[in-house]
């Protein structure tokens, strides 16, 4: 007997999900520009701008079964709009991450965070116990610290969150945003 179908996926297929900011074109022009001399600097591998997202929460696999219940649960969060000024890089040695973030960030960020995994949790879903670390990540697999302060920093107006999609590929990973969700919606 073959398994039931919801729309085009199958209940028992996993899909890699998180949610995030994801900016706007003009952003990610920006954060490529600006942030530019630390991918030259980079041995690694450099995160293509089609990429870039500051990571909310990451979900892992799920069943495509339960994306309804999680979409459900993600238009029940509410947020104000806000605005996050990137302006220095880093380096994570553990990971090999370099990356670009804020120096101080809205509070409203992290009570967005705190919502979301406060509604995901009647979904079994459970918050990291790091503290949250909004970042945009540039280059992976570097072997050295590249910390520098921005001349003009990224200035990225928040009024949306999405659920994104992250299939591995050859050459990276692939994010698909799947829904976005409005400040106040």
């Amino acid at each position: 007997m073959g398994e039931l179908t919801v729309g085009k996926l199958r209940p028992k297929t996993k899909k890699r999900l998180f949610f995030a900011l994801w900016p706007d074109d003009e952003v990610r022009e920006q954060i490529a520009a600006d942030a530019g001399r630390t991918i030259e600097r980079s041995d690694g591998r450099t995160v293509p701008p089609s990429n870039y997202h500051i990571t909310l929460t990451f979900l892992g696999a799920v069943t495509a079964s339960s994306l309804p219940d999680i979409v459900a649960a993600a238009r029940n969060v509410r947020f104000l709009p806000c605005e996050i000024v990137l302006d220095h890089t880093g380096y994570w040695p553990r990971s090999r991450v370099a990356w670009l973030a804020p120096a101080d960030y809205p509070l409203v960020l992290n009570a967005l965070v705190d919502d979301l995994w406060n509604k995901l949790a009647d979904l079994g879903f459970r918050a990291e116990s790091r503290r949250y670390r909004p970042h945009v990540s540039l280059c992976r697999d570097v072997s050295g610290g590249l910390k520098m302060r921005l001349k003009t920093p990224v200035v990225w107006p928040v009024s949306a969150f999405a659920l994104v999609e992250s299939n591995l590929s050859d050459k990276g990973p692939v994010y698909t945003v799947l829904e976005q969700f409005s400040a106040g919606e």
